[in-house]
């Protein structure tokens, strides 16, 4: 593993996305994998990547169980998550996540490449900002 790279964690129960995701990201980032829920709480709490990107709807644990568990440990309360779903969530949905947790993306499937791409430098660059920001304050 090149410790040089950001790492991020890609949750999927689509095997053919999570290939698609991890060859797309892998040259760039350390790419690590999960095909189901409770496999990627344990990675993203063994791991603590710089990202996840999460489905919503995934077997054993909800996408949306994750995100409060993350958001709930102390050492996974500031990994962005970028959620990826099938499903439409309402707009009031949408802002009680952006409110309460660190979802800093939503994006349906299919989505481009090209946004994903844009989406995950977005938040990993946002995170490395506030890291120096927090350690300018100290």
């Amino acid at each position: 593993m090149d410790t040089a790279k950001e790492t991020i964690l890609v949750a999927d129960d689509d095997s053919d996305l999570l290939d698609l995701l991890a060859t797309t990201f892998g040259e760039k980032y350390h790419v690590l994998q999960a095909k189901d829920g409770a496999e990627a709480l344990q990675v993203a709490r063994k791991e603590l990547p710089h990202l996840v990107l999460l489905d919503i709807m995934m077997p054993r644990v909800s996408g949306l169980e994750i995100v409060r568990e993350l958001q709930a440990e102390m050492e996974t309360r500031a990994i962005p998550i970028i959620l990826i779903t099938g499903s439409n969530l309402d707009e009031t949905t949408e802002n009680v996540l952006r409110d309460n947790v660190n979802v800093v993306s939503f994006l349906n499937k299919p989505c481009s490449l090209e946004t994903l791409t844009r989406q995950v430098r977005s938040a990993l660059d946002q995170r490395i900002a506030a890291e120096l920001e927090d350690e300018l304050s100290a």
